[in-house]
């Protein structure tokens, strides 16, 4: 009887053991299974840390870009407002005519046309017409450009004059389109900020897509 007891008690251990070992055995499974996801966290955490970085640079950089684009918009109005503030029709058909008359171009012919918007400067153009010689049109085209009106030749026709020559040099009927500016006071120069804002927001990295949860295996096929 004294030995089935004590049969009886050693089962009880050994049984006893057998599930003391089997929790131990389940939580060194999970143990190694932290273990193995901590790169993935570790990992996960440097991404963040990146992205952090990143952000900072992009507000960094949107900063930069926008102090520069100011200074670039403030010196263009500083130049817009260098323009006059009127176009003097009266005075622009005077001086190309007093120009013309001087070196002796014949048939002058002056219309202004209409005032054109070009952003932050407008413009007007005149169509001169005359006959002369290649020569008396190079020295109006000097002068005009010398002169202290701001104005500019914009397009030149010349074609041999079909006219009879009493001189040596061959005459042209010449068409030239002359333009007169001033500045436009309705124009403030676009920064362009909120495109720049977007284009930013457009390069920043998406955030990492969660990752599924792996199971851990269970022993016994349950």
């Amino acid at each position: 009887m004294m030995t089935v007891v004590s049969k009886i008690w050693i089962l009880i251990i050994a049984y006893g053991a057998f599930e003391a070992w089997t929790v131990y055995q389940a939580h060194d499974e999970e143990m190694m299974s932290l273990e193995q996801s901590i790169p993935q966290i570790e990992g996960q955490i440097n991404r963040a840390k990146k992205e952090k970085s990143q952000i900072k640079s992009y507000l960094r950089d949107i900063e930069e870009a926008k102090k520069n684009i100011e200074l670039v918009a403030l010196e263009v109005e500083k130049l817009q407002k260098k323009l006059p503030e009127t176009i003097k029709d009266a005075e622009n058909l005077s001086l190309i005519k007093k120009i013309a008359e001087g070196l002796n171009i014949k048939k002058i012919f002056l219309s202004p046309g209409i005032e054109e918007n070009k952003g932050f400067y407008i413009t007007k153009r005149y169509e001169f017409t005359g006959t002369g010689t290649y020569l008396q049109f190079l020295v109006f085209f000097e002068k005009i450009g010398a002169s202290e009106r701001l104005l500019n030749i914009r397009e030149v026709e010349l074609k041999k004059s079909s006219e009879k020559q009493r001189g040596r040099f061959q005459l042209t009927n010449s068409k030239v389109i002359v333009e007169a500016y001033r500045y436009n006071p309705d124009h403030k120069e676009d920064r362009g900020i909120n495109k720049i804002e977007a284009s930013f927001k457009e390069k920043k990295p998406a955030p990492p897509a969660p990752k599924k949860k792996k199971k851990s295996k269970k022993k016994g096929g349950e």
